[in-house]
């Protein structure tokens, strides 16, 4: 992980740990101090959280995967097995800074024979495909971890390997949400830091590179649909 930047390292590891916790059967939120974990101001916030993710219906919608289509999941995670977003019609291909995610991925699609483009190691601002190999794009669960000159580096990049027309949805802590303290504590005890941008200073770079068709701001992450 030396190629990334420090704080992006703490992320990846953060992520590394997860995995390898849950592979002895354990349940991060188990570390939590008690009244963290059974307060109801977390409950609230992880049903709240439970529609920002790549699988919800609103996201599936806006990008209308078709056959053909080449998608790009950053952040990846364990999309594949949470949302089988491979089910998809199109085409999927996932980047994570997490070496453990990629390599528990890379397993669940060998096990299965699951068809993909492929799975890679790979942060947003190096991402390691041609110019306009894209149809489709979710950042989600990512930009809350980068400083606003990285991210600024990252959607550039991302921009570059999209084609013309292509559809993106991606989120960022929504500055107004109730649920934004709570999110803020549990992601400090799991070891992964959050940024809170400015929702103006987001929506002046987003406008910079895309089209911003629609905004979701009832959520604690403001989700945003995209065109390029």
């Amino acid at each position: 992980m030396g190629e990334y930047p420090d704080w992006l390292n703490r992320v990846a590891a953060a992520y590394d740990r997860t995995v390898g916790e849950y592979h002895q059967g354990i349940d991060p939120l188990d570390s939590l101090p008690d009244e963290l974990r059974r307060s109801d101001a977390v409950a609230a916030l992880l049903e709240d959280a439970a529609c920002c993710n790549s699988g919800a219906p609103a996201v599936r919608e806006f990008l209308d995967p078709q056959p053909g289509m080449r998608f790009l999941d950053v952040g990846c995670a364990a999309s594949l097995v949470n949302y089988d977003l491979a089910s998809w019609p199109s085409i999927y291909y996932g980047v994570d800074v997490s070496a453990a995610l990629i390599e528990a991925m890379q397993s669940f699609v060998a096990e299965r024979r699951i068809s993909i483009g492929g799975l890679e190691v790979a942060d947003l601002a190096h991402l390691p495909f041609t110019d306009q190999f894209f149809d489709l794009a979710a950042v989600i669960g990512v930009l809350e971890y980068c400083p606003f000159d990285y991210l600024t580096a990252g959607l550039v990049d991302l921009n570059r390997v999209l084609k013309p027309g292509a559809r993106v949805v991606l989120d960022t802590p929504n500055p107004a949400s109730a649920h934004l303290d709570s999110m803020l504590q549990l992601e400090q005890q799991l070891g992964r830091a959050e940024i809170v941008h400015s929702r103006s200073r987001i929506e002046k770079l987003l406008a910079q590179l895309f089209t911003i068709a629609a905004v979701d701001d009832s959520h604690v992450m403001l989700q945003y649909f995209l065109e390029r």
